[in-house]
This record gives C-alpha cells, structure tokens and sequence, in this order.
C-alpha cells in the first residue's frame, strides 16, 4: 500500500514594501606587521568547534590526572587501558587546538 505524497505548501512571500534589516558587518580584526596588514576574521562556527575541542581536551585532562591521582585498582589492565586512552585523547585534543589556531591563522578556514 502507498500513500501518495501531500503537495509542499508553498511559504508566504514578503509585501514587496517590507524593509529587511541587515546589520553592518564587523570590522576584522587587524594587525600591523612589517610587510603589510595582516587581517584574520573569526566566524561563529570555529568558535564553536574551537571551545567544543578545548572542553574536551581539558576533560580527558582532568581524567587522566584524576586516575593518576586517586587510582581505584592500579593492578588491573582496565585502569591502564583508561590511563592510556585518556593520555592520548588528551594529546590529540592539543594537536587539534594547535590544528585549528593554525589554520585560523593562516587564513585557511
């Protein structure tokens, strides 16, 4: 059995005399450096992706540490699978920051 599929409701269109709002862009940030000016613009979404990363770093951090510090069975191979797999999510969570401010930098993103 097949339901035939129900036509898109097309949206309303605007009055042609309705002013749309458009904000002023930012200026880039700028710096000066010998050659010339150097300009490096910062959207929403590396943000975004830049805390996600560095929240997730610092927690695997925090992890890591807090085994070492207060280890529950030092003895069984779990705790050192955790130990281990912390450490490198930990590192590869500061190789991606370093990744990302790079190529923020550069101008690649």
């Amino acid at each position: 059995m097949t339901q035939p599929v129900p036509e898109r409701a097309t949206p309303a269109a605007l009055p042609a005399e309705t002013p749309t709002a458009v904000p002023p862009a930012a200026a880039a940030p700028s710096v000066a450096v010998p050659g010339g000016e150097l300009s490096v613009t910062i959207g929403a979404h590396f943000k975004m992706i830049f805390l996600v990363v560095v929240g997730f770093t610092v927690m695997f951090w925090l992890a890591h540490f807090g085994l070492l510090i207060f280890p529950a069975n030092p003895e069984k191979p779990e705790f050192k699978d955790a130990l281990e797999t912390t450490k490198i999510a930990g590192f590869s969570g500061l190789g991606t920051i370093f990744g990302l401010l790079g190529g923020a930098v550069s101008g690649k993103l």
